[in-house]
């Protein structure tokens, strides 16, 4: 059983005041970047992507898959020998535990999968690709520049858990005064407000003053049933902070990821590609992962061409 977390993964270009989706620079900035080999130096850890590919779902859905790999040495400063009496030691290994990803292009909703204990996180994914695109198109923008060309665009990335009705009534179960509510809301790409209580708020106003990001901060909401329609229908398209006071008197925060779907997923299969096929096939039967709205596919069915050239040929 591995861990697996329900994410929106959420890439718009901003250029010239102008929001463009994910698939329309897929073959330009995207599948590059993400093939590109950089890798981000933490400490001692280094992490990259491998293996990124295109799948084909069973319903003919394309599908971009990958291992994020966190290089790094394992210290060993002490053990328990076979008299079971703690001994030091100064030993160090070197290590590399992986995750999977698996991003449906049609709607890019995404699994994260990690392999071990130990293997990188969510946190370090999001890092790590908005470090990879952010570097490819500040390279790419640096030799352009020099000869005279047009830019890439600027890439917002925004990768958000997306917060399910049972773990939101978890987390405020013990809560007896919800202090305050932000929801932060970012370019969308294709996605709708499921709510439509934050549309123009999200987009229409955000755009209007020019703002990539912005949130908005409901100060002591009473009606907590509200409040859960919401964050449940925002389905990973706003980010949701609650600052809350509980039964004891204790305040706190609960913040999107810990209200966002994860799940213990049983993979089949004798190595990462074939059970990132076996996770694409489940996947398909969760809600998170489903939904597509009509601009999605409209905008998936506009530039699959740009997604066929980097299919395996076998």
């Amino acid at each position: 059983m591995k861990r697996t977390s329900v994410l929106n993964f959420n890439l718009v270009y901003y250029k010239k005041e102008k929001e463009e989706p994910l698939l329309k620079y897929f073959d330009s900035i995207f599948m590059p970047a993400m093939s590109s080999g950089i890798v981000r130096e933490k400490g001692d850890a280094k992490y990259f992507l491998m293996d990124v590919d295109i799948k084909k779902a069973e319903d003919g859905e394309y599908v971009l898959t990958g291992l994020l790999v966190k290089k790094t040495i394992l210290e060993v400063k002490s053990d328990i020998d076979e008299q079971g009496k703690l001994v030091e030691k100064d030993e160090r290994y070197p290590t590399a535990p992986f995750s999977m990803f698996i991003i449906y292009l049609k709607n890019h909703r995404m699994l994260f999968i990690e392999n071990q204990k130990g293997s990188p996180d969510i946190r370090s994914f999001k890092a790590t690709v908005k470090y990879i695109i952010n570097n490819y198109v500040n390279r790419k923008n640096n030799e352009l520049e020099k000869e005279g060309k047009e830019e890439l665009p600027i890439p917002i990335l925004n990768i958000t858990g997306i917060p399910i009705r049972s773990k939101i009534d978890e987390a405020l179960k013990d809560v007896i005064k919800i202090r305050e509510l932000t929801l932060r809301f970012y370019p969308l790409n294709g996605d709708i407000d499921y709510s439509g209580l934050l549309d123009g708020v999200a987009t229409d106003l955000r755009k209007k003053v020019g703002c990539k990001k912005g949130e908005i901060i409901l100060k002591s909401p009473k009606n907590i049933n509200g409040v859960v329609d919401v964050v449940s229908q925002s389905a990973g398209t706003v980010e949701s902070i609650f600052s809350v006071t509980y039964g004891d008197k204790r305040k706190g925060k609960i913040k999107n990821d810990e209200i966002s779907e994860n799940l213990e997923m049983d993979l089949s299969g004798d190595n990462p590609d074939e059970e990132l096929s076996d996770a694409i096939k489940k996947g398909k039967k969760i809600s998170g992962i489903t939904y597509i709205s009509n601009e999605n596919s409209t905008i998936y069915e506009n530039h699959k061409s740009q997604i066929i050239p980097f299919t395996k040929r076998k």
